[in-house]
């Protein structure tokens, strides 16, 4: 049974590790640093990492120049999804942001039948559905009166679920042709140039931005080094095995791990309405019943096979 499953426990460990990320971009956030100098660290940190590892294991890092294009140009989306998903959690907090993130599988659910030329599966847009009610019990229990920025939290977090949506439906397309390891190396630097130039062009940062302290070093190395190169590692070589579908519905997890993880580190800034766990719990619920719609869905497929 364990062997049956092992994707998934592995797939649920990621998401775990995925939970940090938010508790230590809050805690970046509180020691000074902003979203923009964080996405750049965490992915040039996370490029250095991975390379070191595939050198050391002697793995290859060359692709074609079909793939080399694809990648460096996914590798953008995934950089603006960062920016996005930290830039929530400043303006709110951890949980607020990790929740509407939720709607990555709605709107993985309208991207992979494009992209990934999929039949369109109506049980999945119910899944959709029953996220989106979750999230709208609480945005309707939000008080934007006392804190203008929730909108702008909320916004921020939607565009990072939707770009999450696209980035990872193309991976589970490049994994089938190319390495899982070289894939995500050369979405790391395309990510980083991108974000880094764009930084720059805007001109709202100085270098002076980018002094860090040896306690920001230490998170963003974690951050960059286990939260993103060895995680996101896992996570497009996962897909080989799940769907990308099952895999965005599984990430639902995250805010509910990281508002568990939250509450320990934040203690009461973390702390959310009766209704907010409710819409929580509806997320989780829907998550369940995915999985019970595919363990159907595989049962009947090998009933056929025999």
């Amino acid at each position: 049974m364990i062997k049956d499953y092992k994707y998934y426990f592995l797939l649920h460990a990621v998401i775990l590790i995925w939970g940090f990320t938010g508790v230590i971009g809050k805690h970046l956030d509180i020691s000074g640093m902003e979203s923009m100098p964080i996405v750049i660290y965490r992915m040039l940190i996370g490029w250095v990492s991975l390379l070191i590892f595939m050198l050391i294991m002697k793995r290859t890092i060359r692709i074609d120049s079909k793939g080399l294009f694809k990648t460096l140009g996914t590798g953008v989306i995934i950089a603006a999804h960062w920016w996005a998903f930290f830039k929530s959690i400043e303006l709110a907090n951890v949980s607020i942001a990790l929740i509407f993130m939720s709607t990555c599988a709605l709107f993985t659910s309208f991207v992979e039948p494009i992209i990934a030329k999929k039949k369109f599966d109506y049980k999945e847009l119910l899944m959709g559905i029953m996220v989106v009610i979750g999230i709208a019990i609480i945005i309707n229990d939000l008080s934007y009166n006392s804190d203008h920025e929730y909108f702008w939290a909320i916004s921020l977090a939607l565009l990072s679920a939707f770009l999450a949506a696209i980035f990872s439906v193309i991976n589970s397309v490049l994994v089938k042709e190319y390495d899982s390891q070289a894939i995500t190396l050369y979405e790391l630097i395309g990510g980083f140039t991108a974000i880094t130039l764009v930084t720059f062009f805007l001109g709202e940062h100085e270098l002076s931005d980018f002094n860090i302290s040896i306690y920001q070093f230490i998170l963003l190395f974690i951050l960059g080094s286990i939260c993103t190169s060895f995680a996101f590692l896992m996570g497009v070589y996962i897909m080989k095995f799940i769907p990308a579908y099952t895999v965005n519905l599984s990430v639902n997890m995250e805010p509910i791990y990281a508002i568990v993880l939250a509450l320990l580190f934040f203690g009461k800034k973390e702390v959310m309405s009766f209704n907010f766990y409710i819409g929580a719990s509806i997320v989780v619920g829907t998550i369940l019943l995915n999985a019970y719609f595919k363990k159907r869905s595989r049962a009947i497929q090998n009933k056929e096979k025999q």
